[in-house]
């Protein structure tokens, strides 16, 4: 609650001196995490690996000039990880409602735009589950797929619900639409546990196609 009204104090603060346009955007993300504690969380010795998800939602883009904008949003966007080998699979997928707050530096030239943006991103898990192959089952649990249970509890649940982080990227600007290539680094961390000093990182790259409503 207190993050819904810290977002629209901030949207009305910036809308009293800035020229504003809404718009939607859409992407995939290519998702993965940083995990500190192997002993406990790595699958036959392996990494975690990347896994494909997406994002979608909303924005606002406030100009301050030509070259200069903050553009706030509200994403729904999907995150994890998993473990692969020969065929045996073990994927941690987690959905999450995303505000990214980006500052956009334009540079014309002459058609486009070249964007340059970064910002903190504030996340909440909203659901999330575990997915076994056949092979897995009996070392991770029964069940091909089981709830990820969130919360702060180290004695049950699976990883926190907060979730904050940097993105940094660029993109170009044709007339209303956006192109946008993004690394998303989290730097909460995710894990309920305390011991071993186990930590849990999200780490995304987002590839993002955007509108935008309204006149320049």
């Amino acid at each position: 609650m207190k993050l819904l009204f810290f977002v629209i104090a901030l949207t009305m603060t910036m809308e009293s001196f800035a020229q504003i346009r809404f718009g939607v955007k859409g992407g995939l993300n290519l998702a993965n995490m940083v995990i500190n504690d192997p002993d406990e969380y790595q699958f036959y010795d392996l990494a975690p690996k990347t896994i494909i998800g997406f994002h979608m939602g909303a924005t606002a883009e406030f100009s301050f000039s030509e070259k200069f904008a903050v553009e706030p949003g509200l994403l729904l966007s999907t995150k994890g990880y998993k473990f692969e080998e020969d065929g045996d699979v073990l994927s941690f997928n987690m959905n999450y409602l995303e505000i990214p707050i980006n500052a956009i530096y334009k540079i014309d030239i002459g058609g486009a735009k070249i964007l340059i943006k970064a910002g903190p991103y504030l996340g909440y898990a909203i659901s999330g589950k575990w997915k076994a192959s056949e092979a897995v089952l009996g070392y991770y649990g029964d069940e091909k797929e089981q709830k990820i249970k969130i919360g702060s509890d180290d004695s049950g649940d699976d990883i926190k619900p907060h979730d904050f982080g940097l993105n940094i990227g660029g993109g170009v600007e044709i007339k209303d639409i956006t192109i946008v290539l993004q690394y998303g680094i989290g730097l909460a961390n995710l894990s309920p546990y305390t011991v071993h000093n186990t930590k849990l990182k999200n780490n995304v790259i987002g590839i993002s196609v955007g509108y935008k409503f309204g006149k320049k």
